[in-house]
């Protein structure tokens, strides 16, 4: 199905699916409400967390329009040991984002969303330490042992929503800059990722479609199933991060999610980026409540180069407990291997909120330790790994 209904027939599958889906559903418009559909589920284009989690945002509504806006800082210090010169340094990984809504007759509504990011302002251009990791050259790099900042405009957006029944609607979104319909929430964003300070070690193969340009996404979505197809510019970022890659429209995007319970879903997707058609799948299993989230997520880019991790956080009172496994490839002449070289990374944290209101302030520690140490260059010593000590600063949900 994700095959035949790439780009090019997107439009005939929606129609196709739609007829047919339906008589199943009979939710009622409280179920399956466009504000929670639109201004409170979707964290990223119209990539959703699973359940009720949200990115904990305040809700304002006045009359018709209902608007929210919702953050996260982290102002860390991170400690290498391992080699033998120890980088150590501060740094502040965070984002903001805001929106407004407003209903259009009693079927239609419209969104207009954006997100930004002041880590160009608080990361050195050369990015801040995290041992083993890797950024290629079109993805913001070339950086080794070092993750680069996020852009400046990560999202500027409107969607334009249309409920056919109580329970299922179409929808329109436009994105000078945004993220098209592919793979998981982004890493910052995601339930199950948002109390790490720093980012996966699969980033460069899992998370670099998520600042495309010139983005369109067509799509259907149901209690049930959601399914969607983009057409985007495969933008590049360089520098300090701060301007645009306008290019034209070069690559194309499909995915279907699976909702079988509320705290639950399942997504495929398939793209096809650049002029040469680079091919890049991915799947996800997302499960997430207000105790906590867990995320299995597997990409494979190039036919070459695969990433699969799990992470999790789990909540019990005022603490958070996080954890992150992942497996990466890494490509040909990384750290001098002639062939694909596959790395294994282990990260845990804990945060612990010292003020719990309409804003969280957490203290914690994440730890990135690394397996294959034995087979390292000498550069890295005896049992390279990173800490990172942070205050965490974020919204919690609540509305007015």
């Amino acid at each position: 199905m994700l095959r035949t209904c790439l780009p090019s027939k997107f439009l005939l599958c929606s129609a196709a699916i739609l007829f047919a889906a339906l008589p199943l559903f009979s939710q009622t418009s409280e179920e399956i409400s466009f504000q929670r559909t639109f201004l409170l589920r979707n964290a990223s284009g119209t990539s959703f967390n699973a359940g009720d989690t949200p990115l904990h945002p305040h809700i304002f509504t006045r009359g018709d329009w209902t608007s929210f806006f919702a953050g996260s800082a982290f102002v860390t210090f991170a400690s290498a040991t391992g080699p033998e010169d120890h980088p150590n340094e501060f740094f502040s990984t965070n984002w903001v984002s805001a929106g407004v809504q407003r209903n259009l007759g009693t079927r239609g509504l419209v969104l207009f969303r954006g997100r930004a990011s002041l880590e160009p302002l608080t990361i050195k251009e050369e990015g801040y330490p995290q041992l083993l990791q890797y950024v290629s050259a079109e993805n913001g790099g070339p950086l080794l042992d070092k993750m680069r900042a996020q852009d400046l405009l990560q999202e500027a957006a409107v969607d334009l929503g249309f409920r056919v029944t109580t329970a299922s609607f179409l929808h329109l979104y436009l994105a000078p800059v945004g993220d098209p319909a592919f793979g998981a929430v982004p890493f910052e964003l995601r339930a199950s990722s948002e109390e790490f300070a720093e980012a996966p070690f699969a980033y460069d193969i899992q998370e670099t479609t998520h600042d495309s340009t010139r983005v369109v996404t067509a799509g259907f979505g149901s209690r049930w199933v959601t399914l969607e197809g983009s057409v985007f510019h495969d933008a590049s970022t360089s520098g300090n991060h701060t301007s645009i890659d306008n290019g034209d429209i070069d690559s194309s995007s499909a995915r279907v999610v699976i909702t079988p319970f509320h705290a639950l879903s399942f997504q495929v997707s398939r793209a096809k980026l650049g002029d040469d058609d680079r091919q890049i799948d991915s799947a996800s299993l997302t499960i997430g409540s207000r105790a906590g989230a867990f995320s299995a997520i597997y990409t494979k880019r190039d036919n070459d180069l695969v990433s699969g991790g799990i992470e999790g956080i789990i909540r019990i009172a005022r603490s958070t407990l996080a954890a992150r496994i992942e497996s990466v490839d890494r490509p040909r002449g990384f750290l001098g291997h002639p062939e694909v070289w596959r790395t294994t990374h282990f990260t845990v944290g804990y945060t612990f909120d010292i003020i719990q209101s309409s804003y969280l302030m957490g203290l914690g520690a994440n730890v990135d330790y690394q397996t294959q140490y034995r087979d390292l260059p000498e550069r890295y010593g005896h049992k390279p790994q990173t800490l990172y000590a942070f205050v965490r600063f974020r919204t919690e949900s609540r509305r007015r």
